[in-house]
């Protein structure tokens, strides 16, 4: 596989901020060149799948159809033409096969397919949200290993940068893996939806399912290419109080990006040339993985550090990612139970809660790996198969209808590579490696306190979604102080600690007689 060095391409960025004081950086990526389905809309919308599940029961007259869904006519016409083009309805309106694997998981086909080229990261093996059809390539000069000159514009209208080039060991370089088909067709999807519509592209709740994934071909190997990232500082004022930090700007949307700032971050840790580079533009050490953290009043942040460590022990620190989402989780949990009436902090609650749980639940599927023998019970009927698992760790029977949508592959998968898992095959994941682990198993001591621990995870990650995606959600105080218990508990259950009783918020150990 080449190295990363001088002749490694730069590719051009997409959009460039041509004022404002900034840093450069050339990330180093592995370009693969893909054929890939091309997904516009991931999900069947509600008329279509009332109208699909309606002509599944034998209704199949429009007019029976709109009178049922209180719909015109004319609209149920419509959704049946779109039906059809989709080859989930024939012409005499009964479902297709395809119709029927479509209602099941609620995953539309893609009508087309696509050569592109994706981008992944080497240290994490996580893909970029992002894709190009066309990549064009920058001229650069390297005037020294640490400082490279690149020119973003033509002639007749120059912009150079200058940029540090971020090396890679060649240890790591050779430990990198293609990445997944899935992780492919997410990268595609979202990266042509960024370029056709400017929209913002979420990342998605629930993987591709197989009848997809298997349409995704890799014409090559991933090949060095180094991509111009952009730091931008970032000031804030509350209560009188200024506080800096820095962001990671995308090249391919010029949108800021939680994604990229947490690479950064994370590097900057390991190599202190980048680290050393970020203090001295932000102008004080900053090397926090999120950026609302690295804005925390530092005599709050230290306040509310030393809470969280106080309930789990310093060795909390060890966990950098976690521990910030903690201290921000605390902050979020006070601002709410000072104040009465709605409040935007539910969201905030909800969306750290979940961000931290699945970040857990990936680092323990990880760590309690399951045998090929546990793997293969996955190919017996699915459904009784994980009701057995949720009995067998002291969930109720019925749990395992959470996870109705999380298919064999997908959990596989999810076993396999964790942290690339989405929600409902991660659940199954750590269901399953509980099942398959000891006593002290962290998700099954979480079951054994929480009967009923899909369905508020499931709850969980659903109103994350809806938050995340600034959709109409209903939150109140009760499903934020779940958020924040649920997140005591598993923290606690991962670092090996006795679950805290916080029926009273009075961190009474379970186990444990309250002195």
């Amino acid at each position: 596989m080449p190295a990363f060095g001088p002749e490694t391409p730069v590719l051009l960025p997409n959009q460039v901020e041509p004022k404002g004081a900034r840093r450069w950086i050339l990330w180093p990526t592995l370009q693969y060149r893909v054929v890939a389905p091309l997904v516009h809309e991931q999900r069947l919308n509600m008329f279509q799948r009332a109208v699909l599940g309606l002509a599944r029961a034998g209704v199949r007259d429009r007019t029976d159809i709109g009178r049922l869904l209180g719909l015109e006519p004319g609209l149920v016409g419509l959704v049946h033409a779109d039906l059809r083009q989709l080859s989930y309805m024939d012409a005499r309106g009964a479902v297709t096969l395809s119709g029927r694997a479509a209602l099941k998981d609620g995953f539309l086909d893609p009508t087309r397919t696509i050569v592109t080229f994706v981008y992944q990261d080497p240290f994490t093996g996580t893909l970029w949200p992002a894709s190009t059809t066309r990549p064009e390539y920058a001229l650069v000069e390297w005037r020294h290993r640490l400082a490279v000159t690149v020119q973003l514009r033509t002639p007749g209208a120059p912009m150079s940068i200058r940029a540090l080039p971020v090396p890679v060991p060649d240890d790591v370089h050779a430990a990198v893996e293609p990445p997944s088909h899935e992780q492919v067709v997410e990268a595609v999807g979202r990266g042509e939806k960024v370029n056709r519509r400017g929209e913002k592209a979420r990342a998605w709740a629930s993987p591709p399912p197989d009848r997809v994934v298997t349409r995704v071909s890799m014409i090559n190997t991933g090949q060095p290419v180094y991509v111009p990232v952009e730091l931008r500082l970032r000031r804030r004022t509350e209560n009188g109080v200024e506080s800096v930090s820095w962001v990671a700007h995308s090249p391919f949307t010029g949108r800021q990006s939680t994604y990229l700032r947490r690479l950064v971050a994370t590097r900057a840790l390991r190599w202190s040339a980048l680290g050393t580079r970020i203090d001295e533009f932000v102008g004080q050490r900053s090397d926090a993985l999120l950026v609302e953290y690295d804005q925390l009043d530092v005599a709050l942040r230290q306040t509310l550090g030393e809470s969280i460590e106080r309930r789990f022990t310093p060795r909390l620190r060890e966990h950098r990612y976690r521990y910030e989402l903690l201290v921000l989780l605390e902050r979020d949990i006070s601002r709410l139970r000072l104040h009465s009436g709605r409040s935007p902090v539910l969201g905030d609650v909800v969306r750290n809660s979940w961000q931290l749980h699945e970040s857990i639940l990936r680092e323990i599927v990880a760590d309690h790996p399951v045998t090929e023998a546990a793997m293969r019970r996955i190919d017996e009927p699915l459904r009784p198969y994980l009701g057995e698992c949720c009995r067998a760790i002291g969930l109720l029977y019925s749990q395992h209808e959470h996870l109705r949508v999380a298919d064999p592959p997908a959990i596989r998968s999810a076993l396999r590579k964790p942290r690339d898992a989405k929600t409902p095959p991660l659940l199954a994941a750590a269901l399953i490696s509980a099942v398959n682990g000891g006593a002290n198993h962290p998700f099954r001591q979480l079951a054994a306190v929480r009967p009923k621990l899909l369905t508020q995870l499931t709850f969980l990650s659903g109103d994350r979604n809806k938050v995340s995606h600034a959709d109409p959600v209903e939150l109140n105080r009760a499903s934020a102080e779940t958020a924040w218990e649920l997140a005591q508990e598993i923290t606690a259950a991962y670092l090996g600690q006795p679950l805290p009783d916080l029926s009273g918020k009075d961190h009474v150990i379970h186990g444990e007689e309250e002195e």
